[in-house]
């Protein structure tokens, strides 16, 4: 999976920072218009971070019984059935809260979409990584 090239870029910007970004949002709205209230905290900028923060989606998000049973969706605005398979999917930061933001290459793989844990499930949240950083001042 390749990544974007707006992330390739803006996560250069961020390098010497260690990956640490800070940014709010312009509104609280998602790229649909839905209310989202969140910030990105921190970007992971080499493929050794971003390799290890995706690894540990598998290990947290399993199937148990409730998360990951098929059927399982939020009626939330957005929200995605749960991931237990992360081959197609890439993490590539975080809010304050520790929340994931990922790029999802499932069905797109040339384009993916940005998702992010949203407290308990699973969100899309643009259609794309330069839609996403148009979210944010």
């Amino acid at each position: 999976m390749n990544l974007p090239t707006e992330y390739v870029a803006f996560a250069a910007r961020y390098l010497d920072a260690e990956g640490f970004c800070n940014l709010g949002l312009k509104e609280e709205l998602d790229s649909f218009g839905n209310v989202l209230q969140t910030e990105l905290a921190h970007i992971y900028t080499d493929a050794v971070e971003l390799t290890a923060q995706t690894a540990k989606l598998g290990a947290c998000f399993v199937g148990d019984g409730c998360y990951g049973e098929p059927g399982s969706i939020s009626a939330e605005s957005g929200a995605t059935p749960d991931i237990i398979d992360f081959t197609e999917i890439i993490c590539f930061g975080m809010a304050g809260d520790g929340s994931p933001f990922c790029l999802d290459y499932r069905g797109a793989r040339s384009a993916p979409s940005v998702i992010l844990w949203d407290d308990d499930y699973w969100r899309k949240i643009s259609n794309s990584f330069e839609d996403f950083l148009l979210l944010f001042s």
